[in-house]
């Protein structure tokens, strides 16, 4: 760690060392991701290297690693922790591991809609998720929104709580998302978003829930049958750098990333609506058949999902009070 410490430093230190002599040394500035750079996280993640690069001319060598090409999904965070990244921007439960509070933005049917998702995000129970990433050498940055979380099959179409019963569902890491599933009657299964494609191919899984927009930037669509349409969680992602690396920055390079980040979230923020919209339409496109739950089989979802939520104890227990309360 002291190592780390002491590049941290030192990138600081050239930095200003090369503006004060009119010279420009670039710090490496490395963006992991695990989607394609058509999706949605990818693309707010392009336009902060843009405004980026046109904010600080020369002072970064911003790099960007669509498709886990830098380091697979689930080494993200340790990754950033290390600061073999500097930013990362992962689904929101990869963040469980090193900070239970996260959870609350995977609780199963939490959040009515990304109005009052953003009010969480954006008040205090967002600020007390980041301080304690920030406690574990994370700074976060930003919260970006996904497509609504739903289920989809490569086999039979799931339009009632029968039908998903012993079904293999592919999950991302989420104890709160794998006990709704195992409480809906579901096999869950812990895969990489890199990896879906070849385990629906192969029958090792015969569902996946996931985004329409990230199951349409990863050509999942080849795979799938139908998407059942049942917003188990709005999701998003948390934007983080290494805190060591984002305090070792002088003010003027601070304050360009800041700038950046800002542009880049209101870019997400203005685009999340309309990405759900051409999302489905290119599923339906691609032959994916759209099912909706009927209002009352909905409610026995959300009955059925709900010790999930009451069984949470501490200070995720208070974040989700305070949610339910906005």
């Amino acid at each position: 760690m002291k190592h780390h410490r002491l590049g941290f430093t030192l990138s600081a230190v050239s930095i200003g060392i090369a503006l004060a002599g009119g010279v420009y040394a670039q710090t490496p500035l490395k963006i992991a991701y695990e989607t394609s750079d058509t999706h949605i996280k990818a693309r707010s993640a392009l336009l902060f290297k843009e405004e980026l690069e046109k904010r600080a001319p020369g002072l970064f060598a911003v790099q960007t690693f669509p498709n886990a090409s830098l380091m697979p999904s689930r080494q993200e965070v340790s990754g950033a922790v290390q600061n073999q990244v500097q930013m990362i921007l992962p689904f929101v439960s990869f963040y469980e591991a090193i900070s239970p509070k996260a959870g609350i933005f995977t609780m199963p049917m939490l959040f009515r809609d990304y109005d009052h998702l953003q009010k969480a995000a954006e008040g205090t129970v967002g600020k007390a998720v980041y301080d304690e990433l920030e406690s574990k050498g994370l700074k976060a940055v930003a919260y970006w929104y996904e497509t609504p979380t739903h289920i989809f099959t490569s086999k039979k179409e799931i339009n009632n709580q029968a039908a998903i019963k012993g079904t293999k569902v592919r999950i991302y890491p989420s104890a709160a998302l794998e006990g709704s599933l195992r409480r809906l009657g579901a096999n869950p299964a812990v895969i990489p978003g890199s990896e879906v494609y070849l385990a629906l191919q192969n029958g090792t899984v015969d569902a996946a829930v996931t985004t329409p927009s990230f199951a349409q930037s990863l050509k999942l669509t080849d795979v799938l049958k139908t998407m059942t349409r049942v917003n188990l969680v709005l999701g998003g992602y948390i934007v983080a750098l290494n805190k060591g690396f984002y305090d070792g920055l002088p003010a003027n390079a601070k304050a360009a990333v800041d700038a950046s980040i800002k542009a880049a979230t209101d870019f997400n923020k203005r685009e999340i609506r309309d990405e759900v919209r051409r999302a489905e339409e290119a599923m339906t496109k691609a032959g994916v058949k759209l099912i909706d739950l009927a209002p009352e089989e909905r409610a026995r979802w959300v009955q059925a999902v709900q010790p999930v939520l009451d069984s949470q104890s501490g200070d995720l227990a208070k974040l989700i009070a305070e949610a339910q309360k906005m």
